[in-house]
């Protein structure tokens, strides 16, 4: 007699077209989904989008992406948003955490700070300088690929690894000659006189931020259609964002508490958007990750396919 269960891939496949019916219909019953956000900044744009389910989200704060994968990997959260680089240590260090869901088009998200009145002009004017990041951020990729394009090694400078909060004291004290950060943190440091010497533009990969989720969310067939249906929430919300300029950054400047001109200079170069996982994300991913190895700031090579979930891919609001 042939078996009446299917497997957990081929079930998430035929829940998600239901999703918001299941929901729906068992709203009462269903389990909170926890979520973890970094500055408040994703439960920031669902509620200014109007795609904020407080009844079942339950929000988590992280100062940093790999703080945020490793609460993941132990269960204490279901998903997260972070950017490029946290899930390529999380794969190095056998976290059970798989990328449901891929935005692009941050690049300038991340910069390179240099203090008020700083000598340096370029890149490699760093050389034996010392560089405040969180390591294994997004902003640690930037480092590394503004030090190659300058023709500098990782050792030629002196990187400090401190979280967000401890580097922002430091950079205001001047302990380190420069910085490498994301927002809000750096438009908090430019009001305050900072100045960008580089950001990611040049680098495709820096773009790219990721929504992810543990295994454990996704071994429970209820919890799959609960991911599905905030991946779907999210890009809407986006979307709604990208059309929507002037009061996205509005509410986005009421969240970080920074100035309005500052919110709208950074969306002004930002087109961000929601994308399946396909091959060509799979191997800007890889280009990052092989960075990270070849610098040997990862214990071993990954290879990063075996990381992403394109199962999640049809969570997605068909594109206009």
């Amino acid at each position: 007699m042939p078996s009446i269960f299917l497997p957990a891939k081929r079930l998430r496949r035929a829940l998600f077209g239901c999703a918001a019916l299941v929901l729906a219909a068992h709203a009462s019953a269903a389990e909170v989904l926890q979520i973890g956000d970094q500055s408040g900044l994703v439960q920031a744009l669902l509620q200014a989008a109007g795609q904020a389910r407080p009844d079942s989200d339950r929000w988590h704060p992280f100062s940093a992406g790999p703080a945020l994968l490793e609460a993941l990997n132990s269960g204490a959260i279901d998903v997260g948003v972070v950017g490029n680089a946290p899930p390529v240590f999380a794969q190095a260090g056998g976290s059970a955490v798989r990328i449901i869901g891929v935005a692009e088009g941050a690049q300038n998200n991340n910069a390179l700070l240099l203090p008020a009145g700083s000598s340096v002009q370029r890149v490699a004017d760093l050389k034996g300088r010392r560089i405040a990041v969180a390591k294994g951020s997004s902003g640690h990729y930037l480092v590394l690929a503004a030090l190659h394009e300058a023709g500098l090694e990782p050792r030629d400078v002196e990187l400090a690894y401190v979280s967000p909060v401890d580097a922002q004291n430091a950079f205001a004290s001047g302990h380190v000659d420069a910085w490498a950060v994301w927002y809000p943190y750096v438009g908090q440091a430019v009001a305050q006189g900072a100045r960008v010497l580089v950001d990611g533009s040049p680098w495709p990969e820096s773009g790219l931020s990721f929504a992810v989720a543990s295994q454990q969310a996704l071994a429970d067939p209820q919890r799959s259609v609960q991911l599905a249906e905030l991946l779907g929430r999210l890009a809407r919300a986006q979307d709604w964002a990208t059309a929507h300029p002037a009061e996205w950054a509005v509410a986005l400047a009421a969240a970080t508490h920074l100035p309005l001109a500052l919110v709208q200079d950074m969306l002004a170069h930002q087109h961000l958007r929601y994308v399946p996982i396909d091959a060509g994300i799979i191997a800007l991913q890889q280009h990052l990750a092989d960075a990270f190895a070849a610098a040997r700031l990862i214990p071993r090579p990954v290879q990063v396919q075996t990381l992403f979930d394109a199962d999640f891919n049809g969570a997605l609001p068909a594109p206009h």
